[in-house]
């Protein structure tokens, strides 16, 4: 007998899911959820198995289906989330704990309200479509999933700043998938990895109505191997740079003692002197520890001569204004370039104290002038290194897909300085590259990425890492950087070409419905 809220004609559900919905309440379906969760990190760097994000996916949808109501349908997406922002953030604690000033309870318990804030948007997205899929029964319900689980990764990606890591396009780096990224960006391999992993779950519970949607992904999937195999060149090369990035290595907890900032400051200086046959040398964020007004004046005589050799040096910098109430953390061009630009997207509990006037005594997790400071205005230019123009981009800045998007038309080559120190031997530092990886695919430029700890890396124009330093060692890395004209389609774009195809896939599906309605009366 099929549930009593389904039938096969509808949403139905096969007889081999009856388990599902037998004890909805079931510990065993929960710890499926987890299970099914954690394993879709293995499809993120450093792992990259990437069926495992699928068959979350795929689990995901199954236990919306089969809930019996919007409750058991909000806690199984719950368990599925759990497991999946559980295991694949789980290197915020390791920030926490290792590098703050609370202790491994408190730690534990701010990782815990961070990962059950992550969990919140799957859990809506799950009762949500729930709702729509008995409301409009005629809808395949895989369809309603991927639109409420796409709305809700955006959801996160935006609210209180945005946290836009792993999202499911994210998923697909060694698949065809990967070549739809300079037409659509992230969103659109999200939406083709979703639609394709709820549109099989739809199979398997031989929901009907799902042409349109399994056209789309024949289409989707022939069209990326089609330009896997004849890829299409989007931009034209320019020139060459030749560029050296220096890894300082320096401990987390001792990078901001006084006694450290000298000597952090004369091995970045001896290990550019070596290097003045580069036009670029890219220091780490922050890796000057003084704050741009004292420091600026100290290195006049080393600006002039990095000029002399036609040299450009780019590097972190703290910044302060002249009434030194506010900080900002900064990327600082001198030598044969100039400028100035400001962070504009800080990370919460890192660099600011979200409602600071409340919780900030309590949660100072970082401390100063961390977790002080200010952002930069939105509309920044971009710094200039000789003849070409760089778009800047510090640490956490690289995983939002717009900003880099919005600054991609100004600019040669991307620069992305961070300092994964934070989190330790975690995957956390994988993941970060792996997302550099997508942007530089995305915008048909080069990214030059340069960190404290590692990871240090050239990525070329196809999201390729050309040239990379090993973690956690004092070292320099030399490559030739290219230089790139022109605009991806998603940069011209933006999210259009993703609307375009969940539109498509909607108002089909819709027509399908409304013809088969008229050939049952």
């Amino acid at each position: 007998m099929p549930h009593p809220d389904s039938t096969h004609s509808k949403t139905g559900w096969a007889p081999r899911f009856k388990l599902f919905a037998s004890n909805p309440s079931s510990k065993l379906i929960g710890l499926i959820g987890i299970l099914a969760g954690a394993l879709g990190v293995t499809s993120f760097s450093p792992f990259h198995f990437w069926p495992g994000y699928f068959i979350s996916l795929i689990a995901f949808s199954l236990l919306v289906c089969t809930s019996k109501t919007a409750k058991f349908a909000c806690w199984r997406g719950t368990s599925v989330a759990l497991g999946f922002f559980g295991a694949g953030v789980s290197w915020v604690y390791v920030s926490i704990a290792d590098y703050g000033q609370v202790g491994s309870l408190i730690a534990g318990i701010i990782t815990s309200g961070f990962v059950a804030v992550l969990c919140a948007f799957w859990a809506f997205s799950a009762w949500t479509a729930w709702h729509l899929t008995k409301r409009f029964p005629r809808i395949p319900a895989s369809l309603w999933i991927t639109l409420c689980l796409l709305l809700g990764e955006t959801a996160r990606s935006t609210f209180f700043t945005g946290f836009p890591w792993l999202l499911p396009g994210y998923a697909i780096q060694n698949t065809w998938l990967f070549e739809l990224l300079p037409i659509g960006g992230i969103w659109l391999t999200s939406a083709s990895v979703v639609l394709t992993s709820c549109a099989l779950a739809g199979i398997l519970l031989k929901q009907s109505n799902q042409l349109a949607l399994i056209f789309a992904l024949i289409f989707i999937w022939i069209g990326s191997a089609y330009l896997n195999y004849f890829p299409i060149s989007w931009v034209q090369q320019t020139g060459t740079m030749k560029t050296t990035l220096v890894q300082g290595n320096v401990k987390q907890d001792e990078k901001w003692l006084a006694e450290t900032a000298s000597k952090s400051l004369a091995y970045y200086q001896q290990a550019t002197v070596e290097h003045l046959d580069s036009e670029l040398v890219v220091w780490p964020e922050t890796a000057i520890t003084y704050t741009y007004p004292q420091i600026k004046p100290h290195l006049a005589s080393f600006s002039k001569e990095l000029a002399n050799t036609h040299t450009t040096l780019v590097t972190g910098i703290p910044d302060v204004s002249a009434d030194r109430k506010n900080y900002y953390n900064a990327i600082w061009a001198t030598g044969n370039g100039f400028g100035l630009y400001y962070k504009r997207r800080l990370v919460p509990f890192g660099e600011y104290i979200p409602f600071a006037q409340y919780i900030g005594p309590l949660l100072d997790v970082f401390g100063m002038p961390l977790s002080g400071f200010k952002p930069g205005e939105e509309n920044q230019p971009v710094l200039q290194v000789g003849e070409w123009g760089v778009a800047p981009f510090i640490c956490y800045e690289i995983v939002y897909a717009e900003q880099v998007r919005r600054m991609v038309r100004d600019s040669d080559f991307l620069i992305t300085i961070s300092n994964d120190g934070w989190f330790g031997t975690s995957f956390g530092p994988w993941q970060h590259l792996q997302i550099a990886q997508f942007r530089a695919k995305e915008a048909g430029r080069y990214v030059i990425r340069a960190t404290n700890t590692g990871i240090t890396a050239f990525i070329n124009e196809k999201g390729e890492i050309v040239a990379q330093a090993p973690q956690f060692k004092r070292t320099t890395l030399t490559a030739e950087a290219k230089a790139f004209t022109g605009n991806t389609p998603y940069v011209l774009w933006g999210y259009w070409p993703t609307l375009m195809l969940l539109g498509i896939c909607g108002g089909f599906t819709y027509l399908n419905s409304l013809i088969l309605r008229r050939k049952n009366r």
